[in-house]
């Protein structure tokens, strides 16, 4: 917290059943992530991940903007002492770690790590306002959280060289036509919160490890990544939530989905 900023720099809110809302709350930095923000981001997914209520999560942003990137001025103060800091690592490494199904919520900036945060989402819905870009290199940098590997693999990697080489600034139409972002009419955080419902309404263990098996299956040889598919479907077999759904597929209702 600071006289500028009160309160929590991630606020976690319940908006639906079974669906949890982070929101970066630094609004007078555009939600610039320091590392403080990154390390309390990082234990609130934590917790999210070992709570079985929680099926869907959402990251969004207060005051319009999802994220501007990294605190320039912390790094400009601290230099790369402060993105090596174990406690800014460790929240990351939680973020992208968690098995839970993450939507990103995107309204006004994406930037820098902003964009490389949501790129670490399942899924990436933006209104109309937002902004997408990694301009590392007009700041004498680079793009240093994922983002040079993880938007090659979202976009093009010609797609992602320009983007990155000339600090491209990406509108919603621009980022949608690249398959970067799904561009909705309307509150993107409403569109977020029924998609967020549709996948909380499924068995949220066979969620989970679609999700698993279709990141680890990305870096493997296609015979490696359809190994782990069986692996994963015969885990599912000795489930509850199983036989649950299709005993309740023949019976004609609705399932009753535990997450056992």
């Amino acid at each position: 917290m600071s006289a500028d900023n009160p309160g929590p720099s991630v606020i976690v809110s319940r908006p639906a059943p079974h669906v949890a809302l982070l929101e970066l709350n630094r609004p007078t930095a555009r939600n610039a992530l320091d590392v403080a923000a990154v390390a309390l981001l990082g234990c609130e997914i934590a917790a999210l991940e070992a709570d079985p209520s929680v099926r869907a999560g959402i990251l969004s942003g207060t005051g319009g903007h999802f994220c501007a990137g990294s605190d320039i001025k912390e790094m400009a103060g601290e230099g790369i002492s402060c993105l090596r800091s174990p406690d800014r690592m460790e929240g990351w490494r939680r973020v992208e770690a968690t098995t839970l199904p993450m939507i990103a919520a995107i309204e006004g900036m994406a930037l820098g790590a902003g964009l490389e945060l949501a790129l670490m989402a399942d899924v990436i819905l933006c209104d109309r306002t937002a902004r997408f870009g990694l301009p590392e290199l007009s700041l004498g940098v680079m793009p240093g959280d994922g983002g040079t590997q993880r938007l090659a693999r979202a976009v093009s990697h010609p797609r992602a060289l320009r983007m990155i080489l000339t600090s491209e600034i990406l509108s919603a139409n621009a980022a949608e036509a690249a398959g970067l972002a799904q561009c909705v009419n309307g509150a993107v955080r409403d569109a977020a919160i029924e998609q967020a419902g549709l996948i909380a309404a499924n068995a949220p263990l066979a969620a989970r490890l679609a999700k698993s098996t279709v990141r680890a299956g990305t870096d493997l040889p296609l015979a490696g990544g359809l190994a782990l598919e069986a692996r994963a479907l015969e885990v599912l077999f000795a489930t509850q939530d199983q036989k649950e759904g299709m005993a309740a597929f023949i019976e004609k209702r609705a399932p009753e989905l535990k997450g056992a």
